[in-house]
């Protein structure tokens, strides 16, 4: 029974179900995109590698003969044994912590530049969903002038039979009808072509259907530069990347430092002795032990001109950082100003240019009605409406797709 009323309702109610909202759609994204599922792999790749650097090396086992003469004989010579053995290179503890915090970081930097793919993903999901929202109320607009346009049609006809009127009006009102039905076509075209381009985004079939609001909300965005600069300082991913990157280039100057400290191998062995002694006894097994430290006799041109490498390396990655950071604060600035634009044009068009150009086509269409003012300036004045109405949503659509931009620059949601 259950079934069957969800198979009633989807029938019913299609739309409902199937309506996705622009967080589903970045949702869809984030899950399909296949490059950024390889950032996430290379980032967790990278973390295998933390406890393997902090990991000695593998221990040698040596077998041999020691001291065998030429007639290949082991009872022979005192001195001939099997001999087996161990050996371990270590290092000094602190070398072990600082590869594994260079491992570390770069499992963060890995991480990090995994975010900054997830938020241009998110950034193009939006700009081109709000280019989609764009075209499709642009549509409707054209289609609601095309039914305003036959009615003019009909009106000048009607005037140029009953001798009001004359034909030149009516042909003029057929040109722009056409005019107008060939731009629906091509915005329709457009549109799908929108519509492909999005769903190759999310990793869908070019013709799946996607779902815009017939209306979006308008929320005016509040965020002022400087709390968006120290929101970016703290979250955008690029930044903390660069930051972790100089982190990890000091870690590498503090073992480049730690390599005039020794490493030393340890070497153990038990050698087995088969040969008799003049007395009748078997000579005594032996044992051995070593310690062997490798000396950084040629510090001057190898260990301190890698002390100097990493030192600069860490003044280059700081400068890179600052560069990073001036960067993104311009970037922010030239955002805000472009999305400050769009405020004020939302504003005009809504409140100034639409009312007016809707009052100047009601008072035009009266007039013309009773012969006080002529076609031309009818279409006129329906033609400045309807590119009003236009403009004022695509500059909708590019105020949300600042918003968009801005947050991929902050790396965070701004409202």
């Amino acid at each position: 029974m259950q079934v069957i009323r969800v198979l009633i309702w989807l029938l019913i109610f299609p739309t409902l179900i199937i309506s996705q909202t622009l967080d589903d759609y970045i949702k869809i994204a984030i899950e399909n995109n296949p490059e950024l599922n390889s950032y996430k792999l290379q980032a967790e790749a990278i973390e295998k590698r933390i406890k393997q650097v902090k990991t000695p090396s593998d221990p040698m086992l040596m077998l041999g003969i020691v001291n065998l003469p030429t007639n290949l004989s082991f009872t022979s010579d005192m001195m001939t044994m099997k001999e087996i053995g161990i050996s371990q290179m270590l290092m000094f503890p602190r070398k072990y912590t600082l590869m594994g915090k260079m491992a570390e970081k770069d499992y963060e930097i890995a991480q990090k530049i995994y975010e900054s793919k997830k938020l241009e993903i998110i950034a193009n999901v939006k700009m081109l969903y709000f280019e989609i929202y764009y075209m499709t109320r642009a549509i409707e607009i054209t289609r609601r002038a095309i039914d305003l346009l036959k009615d003019f049609v009909k009106i000048t006809s009607t005037r140029f039979a009953t001798g009001q009127g004359i034909q030149q009006d009516v042909l003029k009102a057929q040109v722009e009808l056409s005019k107008m039905t060939d731009e629906l076509i091509r915005m329709e075209t457009e549109r799908r072509n929108m519509i492909a381009r999005f769903n190759s985004l999310l990793y869908r079939k070019p013709s799946d259907s996607v779902f815009v609001p017939d209306r979006i909300d308008f929320v005016e965005f509040r965020k002022s530069y400087d709390e968006i600069e120290k929101l970016a300082f703290e979250y955008n991913p690029m930044i903390v990347a660069m930051e972790k990157m100089v982190e990890k280039d000091k870690v590498m100057n503090q073992f480049a430092k730690s390599e005039l400290i020794p490493d030393f191998e340890i070497k153990f062995s038990y050698g087995q002795r088969s040969a008799v002694d003049p007395s009748g006894m078997k000579a005594l097994d032996m044992l051995s032990f070593s310690v062997g430290l490798n000396l950084p006799v040629f510090f001057k041109s190898k260990q301190n001109l890698k002390i100097q490498e990493t030192a600069l390396n860490v003044a280059q990655s700081e400068a890179k950082l600052l560069a990073m950071k001036n960067e993104i604060s311009k970037m922010i600035q030239e955002k805000l100003n472009e999305i400050d634009a769009d405020l004020k044009l939302i504003d005009l068009y809504k409140n100034g240019l639409i009312p007016q150009a809707t009052q100047n086509l009601n008072i035009g269409l009266v007039g013309y009605q009773v012969g006080k003012i002529d076609f031309m300036t009818l279409v006129d004045n329906f033609m400045t409406l309807y590119n009003y109405q236009i403009q004022y949503e695509k500059i909708f659509a590019s105020y949300n797709s600042g918003i968009a931009e801005l947050e991929m620059i902050a790396g965070i949601k701004l409202q």
